[in-house]
């Protein structure tokens, strides 16, 4: 394909009115959706911080994924599965440098939810 054909797809993937009626057309579901979705977000994010409390800092962001690995697996997968992915997830992490015990701390915590 010539770039200039290349170009002109692009820019008519650009148009500013197509992505003005698709963003009107989904605002509701999406503003819906984060409704929905944030009290869910805030508990689960409380709860890790407060269990790794007196973790470094920096460590902190890396957790949090991990929890919400954690309540995604439990969400979308019967119980056998969740805990093979998180058993997954929880070996990834102890090789990118995370504790361990503090894991399964998160792992705990977010269970209980």
């Amino acid at each position: 394909m010539p770039a200039s054909r290349r170009i002109a797809k692009y820019a008519a993937k650009l148009d500013g009115d197509v992505h003005k009626n698709r963003y009107d057309a989904t605002k509701a579901l999406s503003v819906a959706s984060e409704d929905a979705y944030q009290p869910t977000a805030q508990t689960l994010e409380e709860a890790v911080k407060t269990a790794i409390d007196g973790e470094r800092a920096i460590y902190i962001p890396y957790y949090l994924i991990f929890g919400k690995q954690v309540a995604k697996a439990l969400l979308n997968h019967t119980a056998a599965t969740a805990t093979l992915e998180i058993d997954n997830f929880h070996a990834i992490w102890v090789q990118r440098g995370l504790v361990s015990a503090t894991l399964d701390t998160v792992e705990t915590t977010v269970r209980a939810l």
